[in-house]
């Protein structure tokens, strides 16, 4: 019989956040308690952009999409939604992917965070991303926010070009998770940082509650 490889978190950076995480309700999908710690004052949904597939370097925001075909824009918006009523036939392909922020989004996430954290360190971990390419335990590593793009193209070979799936300071003042199978990240913080990230240009953010879906068919009948 095929041996199942059992997964813990004890005695790893990751047990304190796996500790404040909500379980699957009784109800259908899955919400944001079961992806960010709970205890934060604010929490914010950022979506990753679509590019074009023409290699035009085109992007486009959940929020033009809706307008285009006349979808609501809101904190439970599923990408599927927006597909159902696409009807741009001789268009390119908008495509954004699983698991990771877009680099234009990234990049203005890390910003307006490093303005509340400045060089204290960050842990960047992969969870879900590290079970899947067969590491015996979380990877996680310790760096600045300046060092971002560092972490994740030293831990591409072990766990991809995904994530990271959770990324928090020392002071644990926030935490971002961006799910290995979601198309948004997720933002637990105060509710300063939360109007930075809201009022960023760069970023196209919700504020969402605890109990917001999150699934693919969080807005679907």
């Amino acid at each position: 019989m095929p041996k199942t490889r059992e997964w813990t978190y004890d005695g790893t950076e990751l047990a304190w956040l796996q500790d404040r995480l909500g379980q699957s309700g009784t109800g259908p999908g899955h919400v944001v308690a079961e992806l960010v710690p709970s205890g934060f004052e604010a929490y914010v949904r950022i979506f990753h952009r679509f590019e074009a597939s023409d290699g035009s370097g085109r992007s486009r925001t959940w929020q033009a999409w809706a307008d285009d075909t006349a979808v609501p824009f809101h904190a439970e918006l599923s990408h599927l939604s927006l597909r159902a009523e696409d009807r741009d036939g001789d268009g390119p392909l908008w495509q954004t992917e699983e698991g990771a922020l877009d680099d234009r989004s990234r990049r203005a996430l890390s910003r307006c965070l490093a303005g509340v954290t400045g060089d204290q360190a960050v842990f960047f971990a992969y969870d879900l991303a590290a079970l899947c390419w067969g590491e015996e335990e979380p990877l996680v590593r310790r760096a600045t926010l300046a060092d971002l793009e560092t972490v994740r193209a030293a831990v591409a070979d072990a766990v991809g070009t995904s994530g990271p799936e959770f990324w928090w300071p020392q002071d644990r003042s926030w935490v971002v998770t961006s799910d290995y199978d979601l198309l948004s990240t997720y933002v637990g913080c105060s509710a300063e940082t939360a109007e930075r990230l809201l009022g960023d240009d760069e970023l196209e953010a919700l504020p969402v509650t605890p109990r917001t879906r999150v699934d693919w068919y969080a807005d679907r009948p």
